[in-house]
């Protein structure tokens, strides 16, 4: 006769050996993971988009942290004693550089002395834009120059032909100037444009005709004096002046990770080909996203909008979709009542579909901007606020901008 209680504890023996088995499993693929994570680079990223491009590229290796987080902004970022921790424990650092970041490089060059520092601002391959100044997007485009570094992209360039991100960067080298090429070309520019414009009003009195015009720009730099000091509250003119937002052209994105990926490799050479091969993925995925938004936004092409400040001048140069003007100069700086009103009469005369509010900032100003015309109010966010961070947040970030620009856009059509 079988013994009902032996055959029950032969079963909860059963279960706990398999319980126990099972959790000694977890417990040894956890500490497997952990002990490969623990041995991955100690990487610190400033932004959102940059700590998502790293992601993507450190996926299965590694986790990066990052500084600035949620709702922060980059331009009046103030660092806390738990995340200079974090920056003296670095192993690598990546950044945009203090273009964008003013605050953080003081910090960064004396906290990071042993640290891997890359400022993708100098990276080779990514492409550099002037920063807008004045009410008036389109001349400024136009007759100073901002898009000098960057014209050969849309002429010369097939953004889907490249596939190896080492000849993606090499090909994006040659056809992008960096700011020191890009001033000096704008300088030729101008000196073209005045020779020309002497001779053909002034004749042989060449010497006074330029007197009168440097005459005619020192009146016109003083009218803009203000607009010129809210700029220069919220971005750094120094060896590499330009828009710092360079993360929203998704071929700066695809050169930030390939630059990454060889860094990386450099500091973890036992990783790199993993690095190298996240690298090639994030690539293709951007490429395929590139194209859609391409289609997306081509219904919408001249279409008037202004922004709350000029982020966006990467996106919307990429995907020839530009902005008419700005609210502000700096996110920081209150506009001037001056600014303010040019703004507002830009709306009317232009009649702008949209203006785009930032969520990171008070939209009070935008309600008073579009007050008496019929512009539509939108939302457009440069570094993914709300969106969680990883991997998936940086095609998400330009899908969504797509998205924002495309319905607010279509909303008058």
């Amino acid at each position: 006769m079988i013994d009902k209680s032996d055959t029950k504890g032969a079963t909860t023996r059963g279960r706990k050996t398999f319980v126990a088995t099972a959790l000694a499993s977890v417990a040894a693929s956890a500490l497997l993971s952990s002990t490969a994570f623990a041995d991955s680079p100690n990487v610190v990223t400033t932004i959102k988009p940059i700590h998502s491009i790293a992601a993507a590229v450190m996926d299965g290796v590694g986790t990066p942290h990052i500084l600035i987080d949620g709702a922060a902004s980059p331009h009046g970022f103030a660092l806390k004693p738990s995340q200079a921790s974090l920056l003296e424990g670095a192993g690598v650092v990546f950044w945009v550089g203090p273009q964008l970041t003013p605050s953080l490089e003081k910090p960064i060059s004396s906290m990071t002395s042993d640290a891997e520092v890359l400022s993708f601002m100098d990276v080779k391959g990514v492409s550099h834009l002037g920063i807008r100044e004045g009410k008036d997007f389109d001349s400024h485009d136009h007759d100073h120059g901002a898009e000098e570094a960057s014209h050969e992209e849309h002429e010369d360039e097939d953004h889907h032909d490249e596939h190896a991100h080492d000849d993606h960067d090499n090909d994006k080298h040659e056809e992008h100037a960096h700011a020191e090429d890009e001033h000096e070309h704008g300088e030729s520019h101008d000196e073209h444009a005045h020779d020309d414009h002497d001779k053909e009003k002034h004749g042989d009195h060449e010497e006074h005709a330029h007197a009168e015009e440097e005459h005619d720009h020192d009146e016109s730099h003083a009218e803009h004096d203000h607009d010129k000091h809210e700029e220069h509250a919220g971005h750094d003119h120094s060896d590499h002046a330009g828009d710092p937002h360079i993360w929203l052209n998704p071929d700066n994105g695809i050169a930030i990770a390939g630059a990454m990926a060889e860094k990386l490799a450099e500091v973890d050479p036992s990783n790199a080909e993993k690095y190298r091969e996240n690298a090639s993925a994030f690539q293709a995925k951007i490429e395929a996203l590139e194209g859609k938004i391409e289609e997306q936004l081509h219904p919408v092409e001249g279409k008037k909008f202004v922004v709350f400040h000029d982020a966006y001048h990467h996106f919307e140069h990429h995907f020839d979709i530009e902005a008419s003007g700005s609210i502000t100069l700096s996110p920081e700086a209150l506009s001037s009542a001056d600014r303010v009103s040019d703004i507002q009469g830009r709306i009317r005369d232009l009649e702008v579909t949209c203006v785009f509010q930032e969520p990171q900032f008070d939209a009070k100003l935008v309600n008073v901007v579009i007050e008496g015309s019929s512009a539509q109010k939108g939302t457009l966010d440069p570094l993914g606020t709300d969106l969680k961070n990883g991997p998936d947040l940086y095609p998400s970030l330009l899908q969504n901008l797509a998205n924002s620009l495309s319905d607010c856009l279509k909303s008058q059509s």
